[in-house]
Parts: C-alpha cells; sequence; structure tokens
C-alpha cells in the first residue's frame, strides 16, 4: 500500500509559484507611475500666499517669481534683482511666447516690490502674468 503512495508522488509535480508575472507587473506600475506624475514647480522659497475665493490652477507654461516678506525677488531658487529678473523672463519669453508668469507675493510683505516689479515687466511690454494665490473656502 506504500507503494502506491510512493509512486502517485512520484508522478506529480510540485507547484512552484513562478515570480516572472510579478515582476512585470511591478515594473508596469512603475512605468505608469513615473509617465502619469506630475512635478510641482517651487520658487525656491516658502512664501505665505494670500488667500482668494477666485483662485485657479493654471497647469502648464509657467514662470514663477516670488516676492518675499523683505521684499526680495527670487527666481529658479535663487534670489536676484528685478532688472534680472525681467531680463530672464525675456529671455524665456523668446523660447516660449505662450509662457504665463506667476508673481507670487507674500501676504504679509510689502506692495512696493510688487509693483516695481510689474512696472518693469510692463515697460518690456510683457503683460502675461498673473498673482498667485491660495484658494480660500469663503472670504466674506
Amino acid at each position: 500500500m506504500f507503494k502506491a503512495f510512493d509512486q502517485m508522488e512520484e508522478n506529480e509535480k510540485r507547484a512552484e509559484i513562478s515570480m516572472t508575472p510579478l515582476i512585470d507587473m511591478v515594473f508596469i506600475l512603475l512605468i505608469f507611475f513615473v509617465v502619469t506624475t506630475t512635478f510641482t514647480k517651487e520658487t525656491g522659497i516658502e512664501i505665505n500666499k494670500a488667500k482668494a475665493t477666485t483662485a485657479r490652477i493654471i497647469h502648464k507654461d509657467l514662470l514663477l517669481v516670488a516676492v518675499d516678506k523683505a521684499g526680495g525677488y527670487w527666481f529658479e531658487k535663487k534670489q536676484m534683482s528685478a532688472d534680472q529678473i525681467v531680463t530672464a523672463i525675456m529671455h524665456e519669453k523668446k523660447k516660449n511666447k505662450d509662457i504665463t508668469i506667476v508673481i507670487i507675493p507674500d501676504r504679509d510683505g510689502r506692495v512696493e516690490p510688487l509693483i516695481t516689479l510689474l512696472d518693469k515687466l510692463r515697460a518690456q511690454n510683457i503683460t502675461r502674468f498673473t498673482l498667485g494665490t491660495q484658494l480660500a473656502d469663503n472670504l466674506l
């Protein structure tokens, strides 16, 4: 009787788990997440944005300029003068005419540096800009 069981075990193959399909699925998921990930542009400093109920998200062709609390200008994670920023923006506008400049002033900062930058941009005929704000639920 034991011989019958021994012969059955020899004829049966052991169950195996193949890891190949699992590895394929992991690579497919990795590729999916890499392709669908969007990266957030940063100005290089932490800005306390003002809140607005009409704020909306702009997704592409952006140049971010921050105006910090002390009135300093930040572009591409570097502190610059207003003239340097206008020059850099003009250079970028030559590459892409549809680019939008987003100026993000600190809510606790002074207004004069913001007005100075806007005036310098308008003097160079750069009028496609907006102010960066944070979405507020209800201000009223």
